[in-house]
């Protein structure tokens, strides 16, 4: 946690916005005493953190009001940090904004706290979204042009107010996401990376709340941001294993929406030029092109059809209230079978995708958009003598018992005797008969 809390103020480490360096801008700051200012000579040149914050809480108890003290709680902050303490940070920083409320710093570190801490209580997520905002209305005033130090250009301190904008942002998105308010997470994410797009953590946070919203039109970009995060190297991005790992992911969840890897590709290529999908990106799920051709697939595939209606109302806003009220524990197709177009469909129908175990198994998950799409999973009670090989055709009728859809997918519990196309089991060879004796005389 505590390399992350590093790794994040990379950015903004070297104006040190807090501390010593903003000790003589001060209105005439002033040492109590000779004995203050040895004492915080000390403290300057001790090296072991230990020991530094025990000099640290000697000046505080000795000299609580001093004119440095929004220096000497940053020290307290970094040596916390050295000492791996993130509780101690935290309550250090929320002390310092309460001493000064426009403590920047002490705002900052508690945005990046909050965060890594991963503390979704609802006391922890009001502190980081007012930690965050204080931390946006503060910035217009301490990155004034006027309050520029002269030996930093005009760039570097319109950059600075960049970054510590994006972790103000990235805060109320993360803070947004874990209250399960989707599109405002979005939001705040897209400024993150307008300021920062190199945060490949914050392209994974933002497809995650997209997948969330379960709006079928921002799926894709959901992908997008998965993208995004599997591909960016470099500064910012995943370690290399976990950004193969990723793109794996990227890959199957693509294929399962759009039904195969047509524009795979273009994706990947858009996902490595920028962070931020263009205006108007999309990409398209297997179900709206399937419901382009709906009327002509009622009369070329009914059965097709018919599970192309179902998934698409799971998929839809009201997908877990049509699974409770129409599908859960309903037998499907019926025994009666269903009416698609002019025919009656009284089975399903799909590809074997993988099975579990791989011998004998109680699980055969089923493509049936697509040949290499995992949308149905067929759970018998006992283990088959034989299992399919991945491409075998099964027809199939049994009872819904649940549905995910993140990865999607619907269970079906089933009796081998309601799906065509198991594979039989072996017949045991036929014991071989003794040689007849012969019959003495």
């Amino acid at each position: 946690m505590l390399k992350t809390i590093k790794a994040t103020i990379a950015g903004i480490a070297v104006l040190s916005l807090g501390g010593w360096t903003l000790w003589g801008q001060a209105a005439q700051p002033q040492w109590k005493d000779r004995a203050e200012y040895d004492l915080v000579e000390l403290i300057k040149k001790e090296q072991n953190p230990q020991a530094r914050l025990q000099l640290l809480q000697q000046w505080e108890e000795k000299y609580p009001n001093s004119d440095f003290r929004d220096g000497r709680y940053e020290l307290m902050v970094q040596t916390y940090q050295q000492l791996g303490k993130a509780k101690e940070m935290m309550d250090t920083a929320k002390a310092w904004v309460a001493s000064n409320p426009k403590a920047l710093t002490g705002w900052y570190w508690i945005n990046l706290l909050t965060v890594s801490m991963n503390d979704t209580s609802a006391p922890a997520l009001e502190q980081g979204e007012k930690a965050a905002k204080a931390l946006l209305e503060l910035c217009g005033d301490f990155f004034s042009p006027e309050k520029k130090p002269q030996q930093v250009t005009d760039e570097q301190w319109q950059q600075q107010k960049a970054t510590t904008e994006y972790v103000a942002y990235r805060t109320l998105g993360w803070v947004a996401m874990e209250r399960g308010q989707y599109l405002d997470a979005d939001k705040y994410f897209m400024e993150a990376l307008k300021r920062n797009p190199n945060d490949a953590q914050v392209s994974a946070w933002a497809g995650r709340a997209n997948v969330r919203t379960r709006q079928l039109e921002r799926q894709g970009i959901a992908l997008f941001h998965f993208a995004r995060a599997a591909v960016h190297a470099g500064p910012g991005g995943f370690p290399e294993n976990v950004r193969q790992q990723l793109m794996s992911t990227f890959e199957k969840n693509y294929v399962n929406f759009h039904g195969s890897k047509e524009g795979i590709e273009e994706v990947i290529k858009l996902a490595q030029s920028t962070a931020i999908p263009p205006e108007g990106f999309k990409i398209e799920s297997q179900d709206e092109i399937m419901a382009k051709q709906e009327e002509e697939l009622k009369k070329t595939n009914p059965v097709l059809a018919l599970w192309v209606g179902i998934k698409r109302e799971l998929t839809g806003p009201n997908g877990p209230s049509y699974f409770e009220n129409s599908l859960k524990n309903a037998h499907i197709p019926g025994p009666e079978g269903i009416q698609v177009g002019d025919m009656k469909v009284t089975r399903l129908k799909g590809k074997v995708v993988s099975v579990d175990p791989p011998k004998r198994p109680k699980k055969v998950v089923l493509g049936l958009s697509s040949p290499n799409m995992s949308e149905v999973t067929l759970v018998f009670e006992n283990p088959l003598a034989v299992a399919p090989e991945p491409g075998t055709e099964l027809e199939f009728a049994g009872v819904v018992t649940e549905y995910s859809l993140e990865p999607f997918n619907v269970t079906f519990e089933v009796e081998p005797k309601d799906v065509v196309g198991l594979p039989a089991p072996k017949k045991a060879p036929a014991a071989k008969k003794a040689p007849a004796k012969a019959v003495k005389k």
